[in-house]
């Protein structure tokens, strides 16, 4: 029972909802002022609970779905009194109302990503949150702008697989959780922004994890550079890593893989952000590790990969035996336990040595080095029997071992007994004791070692270095990765790990001071209120050990007599009264020394003899003795001197064997020669075959003997266009490396630090000591790191025991203390991470403040005020601003929120003032308009009444002569009426008006033909304006005598008598209309010539025929032809001269020859089908016109069977300029083979023409350049795969075609020569419509697809091959993927997988999309994206493919086309029209602006741009590359991983601007100006807040879209270039067929069937014929391809780093195909 404190108590049930074997409920008696929390403890109490969990009460009221968690200060009771009153008293479960007792949520407990974010700042907060993370496998955490990483001692593969490079690109640091990759983008964003070298400073012991943090950085910094793609250096730069990890890291007790060496590698770049190479130093070599470790560790993980994974041949070459059978390998508890891995980690090793571009030979050598070193350490020696000398055993050891070092057995023996002395001149050798020969061999092993591994080191800087830093100086920034030596304290601590331990001091120190003292002063120096925090400094022991150890050290070293002990009694007697020194009590000969992490005690055992450590005299002269040219390199004092003689012996090899091949080669050459002719060789001999070569346009195929030319000669021809045959994989892989190293290089790399100092020494004996090296390198080393900008990474063990995520509170403790994490955890928080100086900050926000603010913290206090800001998060000092980042950011934002502003007031401002010039420009247009219209108004109404008068006139003139005439004919007595006189009058009008009385008026006044014809090409001549014309005398029509007969037939009437006066006024006539001069004339003759055209009137070839004779008819038959068939139709305008006045005109035609007529007679019997003979003599009235063809009546009669007479005086009628374009151009090309053998027709016309024609007149050059262009119109459309042209577009592009190419001076040839090819294009169709007819339906092969962008990429993923260089996971099925393997990564979601585990995906592609199903369209055509529009029958959007295709069609040749807008009102109604149904538009009702405007717009308003938004960072990096190829290379590889959609709509674009581009000289668009307009629709910047990035990067995305247009223009100029070679070769090889079948007569010498009975030669020629017609269709069906083109270097690169065979077997494979 509980007591009640109000008197008042009610009788609760309470419910739980815990274990069903507890009691149900209990009842508990509450008072009024009993909390929910002494009822939880008594219902816990009753109910028998377990106390020490927590527990809550709810209320629960069913009725309302209810529940209500009560807290525990909330009175129950209060909460029963509003329940119903049937529930108050007693509540079951059943009324709806009652108390539950639960078990507590555990609240989780916050997790802080940023240890500034605690609340307290403690130790034990800042443990908790970091075990916290860790445990859930979260092993980074911030610290401010610091990263702190606990080594889980465990590969966490997903954690650094590529989509996180691509996750954290361009990400503030705090908004996404912590990760190495961030920090890495942090430092190269802040590199390029800031322009000031960076360096990645990392910090910990051993064991902690820094050298797989240093991989991550490294593949990190490559990743974000080669965005564009990944060229020989990025592959160089990660080849480098395993290379240098296999041959200086071990393992030991601490970490399975730690570094035995000191690494700083410094990443180079461009200022654009492009990498320019990199360099390695490295420090302090562990080589006693190689004879002598602690039992519980390993030697250098090379050895291992050696044993375990070389093959058989490998083994025996090498003389390999295995681990435990060695020396220096032997160990009591070796257990290899995982080979396989060691197998996998000597492929992984040969994979990365190819990468650095090891050949197999130098690895040969370098594995051949590495068993003579093993082989070293079993050698043996024994006392002689005497004990005076040391004898060396056993000797098959001492074989191998001369074996491998290519040296002789006597002098390896000398070398391992004897030591050299040399004094002044003389040379003393003594013999070693047994120990010092033990000594001896352990030095040579180490010091051949450390020489292989310094040559390793400039090999890789060699690889890793850019030719272009030598020629040019380029101002560069960097990336340094620092990866020092962890702090040790082993069991057994000896020189090394003093150095190792003094360099941490060291970099401690440097921390310190970038931290905390540099930061606080700035703070101090600036005023601002700051509290000052104290840390640890350790400068004390750095004096100690650098400045007194060191010095002691090498002065002992130089004495003859010196001790180790000695050295130790001298150290504690000079340092007895320095603190951090001190004698160790436990252990005998060893001193320890307090670093900042702790006491270390230091054995002093072996400090004198490390320190002196050199390569001995005598194995420096046995290794320059040996056969082997790369020993040489290992031990040379100078390498250049070494390469100058290697340089000098190959040339003399080279030379010998250049000779040998050259003369086998000239043997050859003579007995090729003997055997045949070459193509070169008959160029010079024969004539014909100079024109044949040329590079004209014109074939001349003229020879006509069949034997004068054998089928060797059309070899070379053949030979090239079949190399082009050859598929991109297909090419021959270079086996040569790029970077060979010349002397220049060598120099180079070899200045970048010292290298191979111990080989050096050797021939100096006063050489600096290892101490002396080991601190001017760390100098030089720190010197170069303060120069640059750090970011910090602390890198922490979990445990001692390297146990996978085992939390060691103790241990990380220990480590946040000596690191001083605590205090700088307390220094990030407090201090500002943004700061500015008053400049900087103005600079950069100025539109914020002021226009005129001079008093800078006046204006920005008032600025902070204004915004609200916080005042403890921003501090002004003397000259900077301090804020802190959350406000940096909110600063950015408002200023990017104002810029925003100014631009839409800019542009509010812009669009008024061009709207008032509008509206002005069009006021002074209506003006205009209105006074011009009131003048024509009055004009009208004064030229009205003057006809009036004029007319009133006649007629009373009329009525006045007809009165007078009446009144003579009643004189003389003969009747008449004025009726009939008025009948009379109107006859006659109308005989005025007949054309056959204008002809008759022409030829009786003698006008020349060649006039006629030029007034016919303006059109018909306007009837004059005379009242009457009659005919002359008409004996002028007889010559014998008739004139009579022929004057009474005549019943026109005379109103000249006198002949004379009317051939002057003719005369007159004619002039007047002759004079082109008059602006009146010319507005007349156009209206006629319109007038003309839209009649569509024809003359036929005799009507001109006879005009252009004389004017006599008495010999029609002397100039008339028979009726031919339509051959004449195709006819050019014949050359004519005037026979009767020997005069030839200027402006007539050129004469028809015999050539032509024969061109278009054999035309026609090509096309035109057979038609019946009709013996009937064709009269003179009939003749040869030109009529439209209908759709299907395809038989005409035919006036002439027999074979076409030539002859010369054909012309093509001047009526065949009226535009009547037939009705066969309806029908629409929808099969792409008819459009192939329509370029094939038109192909064969123009040869023949080019044939027949030696000089061709104007009108044909424009004939012969607008079908060869058309042609190339034509091929561009062989990449569509369901064509849906119609004959009348092409009809139409022609004719703006010969428009262009005519120009207004020859604007009267337009008409001549579009229906001249209209005749040719009816030829054609009705042949097709025959064939087809004649044809069954053959089955449509379906066409492969031009370009797979990757079969194996299931679900829309984009798969390429990649290559991994750290550990990864596979996205699918989970395991790891090793580094250097092969794996595939989706370029678009980063996806990465093994190549088994492609068939299991089931997702579709994170950032691509496409439509599946093909029947389901689009409701919208404008601002989607691109996928949504496009199938798999449509891969290009149908509204972008009907507008370029009109584009193309009807606006090439229109200036400024993508320059110029059209009217708004028309675009608006056409996009209404084409955003619902596209094929619903008639765009010939629009303007051709209007057009290309909403092609932009379309481009403009998707929801994506066609080049996405997560590419546009990559395209810009593309563009920034400093050679052209590169650049090129760059944007292409990132083109070829966009979406499917976006990549057929780019490439559908870019090949329509290379179209536009093309007719640069019409329509003044070049491939930068397009660019210009284009760039903005089709690459937009993503971060659309910052208003100043996209105006920064303009330039960049025109340079990126130009580089597209510019390249693909070149290649399809180069594309056509080969197509008109093969199209040659074709056609000297069809003429060759031809003349070998000239006693065969071939009806249709197209149709190339191979006969039963045809010789080699014949059979060779078809098939050459075939596979050249491939090429060529091949070709132009590649013109819109994006593909990338791969040069021979990119082919080494990719096999050098992706293939998994050597290059041996590349070299074996390749021998053989050759054979």
């Amino acid at each position: 029972m509980m007591s009640t404190s109000n008197g008042e108590a009610r009788v609760v049930q309470i419910y739980q909802r815990l274990s069903e074997d507890a009691a149900t409920h209990c009842p508990l008696q509450v008072g009024a002022g009993d909390t929910a929390g002494a009822v939880v403890s008594s219902a816990v109490v009753t109910l028998g609970l377990d106390t020490s969990r927590q527990y809550s009460l709810v209320e629960v009221r069913t009725s309302s779905d209810e529940e209500r968690r009560l807290r525990f200060d909330h009175l129950p009771l209060e909460r029963v009194l509003l329940w119903p009153p049937e529930a108050q008293k007693w509540h079951p479960q059943s009324l709806g109302y009652y108390f539950a007792l639960e078990e507590a949520e555990q609240k989780p407990a916050e997790e802080y990503d940023d240890l500034c974010s605690l609340p307290a700042v403690t130790e034990d907060a800042v443990v908790e949150a970091l075990q916290r993370r860790f445990l859930k496998r979260k092993i980074y955490t911030y610290a401010g702008n610091v990263l702190i990483a606990l080594n889980p001692n465990k590969f966490l593969p997903l954690y650094y697989n590529p989509k996180y490079v691509k996750m954290y690109e361009n990400q503030p640091l705090c908004k996404l959780s912590p990760h190495i990759f961030a920090m890495a983008d942090l430092a190269y964003r802040t590199m390029l922004n800031r322009k000031v070298d960076q360096c990645m400073v990392m910090s910990g012991e051993s064991g902690s994890g820094k050298t797989e943090s240093s991989s991550y950085l490294v593949h990190c910094l490559t990743a974000l550079s080669q965005q564009t793609y990944c060229s020989g250096m990025e592959r160089a730069i990660l080849g480098s890593s395993p290379v240098l990890q296999a041959f200086g890291n071990a393992k030991t007790i601490a970490n399975d893989n730690s570094s035995r060496f000191g690494k700083f590698m410094q990443l180079n770049y461009l200022e654009s952000g492009v990498i320019r190479g990199a360099v390695i130093k490295n420090y302090l070599l562990e080589k006693c590790r190689l004879v002598h470790r602690d039992k519980r560790e390993w030697n250098y993980h090379v050895f291992y990969y050696l044993l375990a994974g070389a093959s058989k041949e490998e083994r025996e070459e090498f003389s390999l035996l295995a681990p435990q059978d060695y020396l220096y390998l032997k160990q009591e508890d070796l257990c290899l336990d995982d080979e396989e891995k060691l197998m996998q980690g000597y492929r992984r090793l040969h994979q990365a040595m190819e990468m650095v571009g090891f050949l197999p030979s130098t690895k040969k050598h370098i594995f051949s080095t590495l068993s003579a070193i093993l082989l070293l350490g079993n050698v043996t020696f024994t006392l002689s029997e005497n004990n005076e000398a040391v004898e060396v055993g056993p000797a098959d050891i001492l074989s191998i071992l001369s074996e491998l070092l290519k040296v002789k057995k006597e002098l390896l023996v000398k070398t391992l007994t004897e030591r050299r002395v040399s004094k002044d001149s003389d040379t003393v050798f003594s013999l070693y004791t047994l120990q010092e020969a033990l000594a001896a061999r352990d030095s040579m092993a180490k010091s051949l070692y450390a020489a292989l591994f310094d040559w390793i080191v400039l090999h890789i800087n060699h690889a890793m270095l850019n030719r272009r830093d030598m020629e040019e100086s380029v101002s560069c920034l960097s990336i340094g990765v620092l990866d020092l030596f962890g702090l040790e304290n082993l069991h057994t601590n000896s020189f090394e790990q003093l150095c190792i331990n003094y360099s941490n001091e060291k970099l401690q120190c440097y921390m310190n001071q970038q931290i905390f003292t540099l930061q606080q002063e700035d703070y101090e120096a600036e005023g601002i209120s700051w509290q000052s925090f104290e840390y640890s400094d350790n400068s004390k022991c750095i004096q100690l050990i650098g400045q007194g150890l060191f010095n002691m050290l090498d002065e002992e070293s130089t004495l003859p007599q010196a001790t180790d002990e000695a050295l130790l009694d001298k150290l504690v007697l000079q340092f007895k009264d320095n603190s951090l020194l001190a004698a160790s009590v436990d252990r005998e000969s060893s001193f320890a020394i307090q670093h900042f992490a702790g006491s270390v005690t230091y054995c002093i055992k072996g400090f004198l003899e490390k320190n002196t450590d050199h390569v001995r005299p005598e194995v420096i002269s046995l290794l320059r003795g040996s056969e082997r040219a790369f020993l040489h390199h290992l031990v040379a004092s100078s390498p250049e001197a070494v390469f100058r003689w290697g340089v000098l012996r190959a040339t003399f090899h080279i030379l010998a064997v250049f000779k040998s091949f050259g003369r086998k080669h000239a043997e050859k050459m003579v007995a090729r020669r003997t055997s045949r002719k070459s193509l070169k060789d008959m160029k010079h001999t024969s004539s014909h075959m100079d024109r044949t070569s040329s590079n004209s346009c014109t074939l001349d195929f003229s020879f006509d003997r069949s034997d004068e030319h054998p089928l060797d000669v059309f070899e070379d021809i053949f030979t090239n266009f079949e190399k082009r045959k050859k598929t991109k994989a297909g090419r021959q892989k270079q086996l040569i490396p790029k970077n060979l190293m010349n002397l220049r290089s060598l120099q180079h790399v070899v200045g970048f630090g010292p290298h191979d100092h111990t080989r050096k020494s050797a021939c100096r004996p006063a050489a600096a000591t290892v101490c002396m090296q080991f601190q001017a390198s760390l100098t030089k080393l720190m010197d170069t790191v303060r120069k640059a900008e750090p970011f910090f990474i602390f890198c922490l063990c979990s445990n001692a025991e390297k146990k996978e995520f085992h939390f060691d509170e103790e241990l990380l403790r220990h480590q946040i203390r000596y690191a001083g994490i605590l205090k700088m955890v307390h220094v990030q928080k407090s201090g500002y991470n943004a700061k500015y100086t008053f400049k900087e900050f103005v600079k950069k926000f100025g539109i914020l403040l002021p226009k005129e603010a001079t008093e800078y913290t006046e204006h920005i206090t008032k600025l902070f005020t204004r915004l609200g800001l916080d005042k403890t998060t921003y501090q002004i000092g003397k000259s900077k601003v301090f804020l802190k980042e959350t406000e940096r950011q909110f600063l950015q934002d408002t200023l990017n929120k104002e810029v925003m502003r100014h631009i839409v007031v800019l542009q509010r401002w812009f669009r008024a003032c061009l709207m008032r010039m509008h509206f002005l420009q069009k006021k002074d247009a209506s003006l205009i308009i209105q006074r011009n219209w009131r003048e024509f108004q009055e004009k009208r109404s004064k030229a009205a009444s003057v006809i009036q008068a004029a007319w009133q006139t006649s007629l009373k003139r009329s009525e006045k002569e007809l009165k007078t005439s009446t009144k003579g004919m009643s004189t003389e007595g003969r009747p008449t009426r004025a009726s009939s006189s008025r009948k009379d009058l109107r006859r006659q009008y109308k005989v005025e008006q007949s054309p056959n009385r204008t002809e008759q008026a022409d030829a009786v006044n003698g006008l020349p033909a060649a006039s006629r014809e030029r007034r016919g090409g303006r059109g018909s001549p306007p009837p004059l304006t005379r009242p009457l014309s009659l005919p002359l005398d008409p004996t002028v029509h007889s010559d014998d005598g008739s004139g009579a007969g022929d004057s009474q037939k005549s019943t026109s009437l005379q109103r000249y008598k006198d002949t004379g006066e009317f051939k002057e006024k003719a005369e007159r006539w004619r002039e007047k209309i002759s004079d082109e001069s008059s602006p009146e004339v010319n507005r007349r003759r156009d209206k006629r010539k319109d007038d003309f055209q839209h009649k569509g009137n024809s003359k036929s070839a005799d009507e001109l025929s006879k005009i252009s004779s004389s004017g006599s008819d008495s010999s029609p038959s002397a100039r008339e032809i028979p009726t031919e068939t339509d051959s004449s139709r195709y006819s050019l305008p014949a050359r004519s001269s005037n026979e009767d006045s020997g005069q030839q005109r200027s402006d007539q035609s050129q004469l028809t020859t015999p050539e032509k007529i024969w061109f278009l007679s054999r035309f026609l019997r090509k096309w035109t089908p057979k038609l019946p003979t009709n013996n009937e003599t064709p009269s003179q009235e009939k003749s040869v016109t030109l009529p439209s063809y209908k759709p299907h009546p395809y038989k005409m009669p035919e006036q002439n069977s027999g074979r076409l007479a030539r002859n010369p005086t054909i012309k093509i009628s001047r009526a065949t300029r009226a535009l009547q374009w037939s009705c066969s151009l309806d029908r629409e090309i929808k099969d792409p083979k008819e459009l192939r053998n329509l370029d094939e027709f038109l192909g064969n016309q123009m040869n023949d023409l080019q044939i027949r024609i030696k000089e061709l007149s104007p009108t044909e050059n424009i004939f012969l350049m607008a079908t060869m262009q058309f042609r190339e119109t034509i091929k561009g459309m062989f990449s569509v795969q369901k064509p849906q042209i119609g004959y009348k577009d092409l009809m139409k592009g022609y004719q703006n075609k010969v428009s262009s190419l005519a120009g207004p001076k020859n604007k009267n040839e337009v008409s001549l020569v579009v229906n001249l090819f209209q005749s040719m294009l009816d030829g054609f169709i009705r042949g097709e419509i025959k064939k087809m007819d004649s044809e069954p339906a053959a089955k449509t092969r379906k066409k492969r697809r031009k370009k797979d962008k990757c079969p194996d990429s299931p679900l829309d993923h984009r798969f390429s091959t990649y290559q991994v260089n750290i550990m990864q996971s596979c996205d699918l099925c989970g395991s790891y993927i090793w580094g250097m393997e092969k794996a595939y990564m989706c370029s678009a979601c980063k996806l990465i997988c093994h190549k088994k585990c492609l068939n299991k995906i089931i997702t579709d592609c994170s950032t691509r999309c496409a439509r599946q199903d093909d029947n389901v369209p689009g409701a919208l055509h404008f601002g989607v994206h691109v996928c949504v529009l496009t199938s798999k029958a449509n891969p290009v959007p149908k509204v972008v493919e009907l507008l370029l295709m009109y584009v193309e069609m009807n606006g090439l040749y229109t200036e400024g086309i993508y320059r110029k807008s059209g009217s708004a009102c028309r675009a608006r109604e056409l996009y209404q029209i084409m955003e619902m149904d596209p094929e619903a538009a008639n765009l010939e009702n629009y303007p051709i602006h209007t057009i290309t405007g909403l092609v932009k717009r379309w481009l403009r308003e998707l929801a994506e741009p066609l080049m996405t938004f997560s590419l546009y960072s990559d395209f810009l990096h593309a563009v920034e590359f400093p050679e052209r190829a590169e650049r090129i290379r760059a944007v292409y590889q990132k083109v070829d991983e966009l979406p499917l959609a976006n990549y057929n709509t780019l490439e559908r674009l870019i090949f329509h601007l290379v179209r536009v581009a093309s007719e640069e000289d019409y329509n003044k668009m070049t491939p930068s100006s397009l660019a210009i307009v284009f760039a903005p629709c089709i690459l937009r910047s993503p971060d659309s807040d910052d208003p100043f990035l996209g105006m920064k990067d303009v330039g960049k995305t025109t340079t990126c879209v130009e580089i597209l247009i510019s390249e693909q223009f070149r290649r399809y100029k180069e594309k056509l270039q080969n197509i008109q070679q093969l199209e040659y070769a074709e056609a000297l090889a069809v003429n060759q067929l031809k003349l070998k079948r000239q006693n065969t007569i071939v009806e249709k010498p197209s149709a190339l069937e191979i006969p039963d009975q045809t010789d080699s030669d014949e059979r060779t020629l078809i098939e050459r014929i075939r596979s050249i017609k491939q090429e060529k269709l091949d070709l132009a069906c590649r013109l819109p391809d994006l593909e990338q083109e791969n040069s021979d270097n990119e082919i080494l690169d990719s096999s050098s780093s992706m293939s998994t065979e050597s290059l041996d077997d590349r070299l074996g494979s390749l021998d053989s195909e050759s054979q």
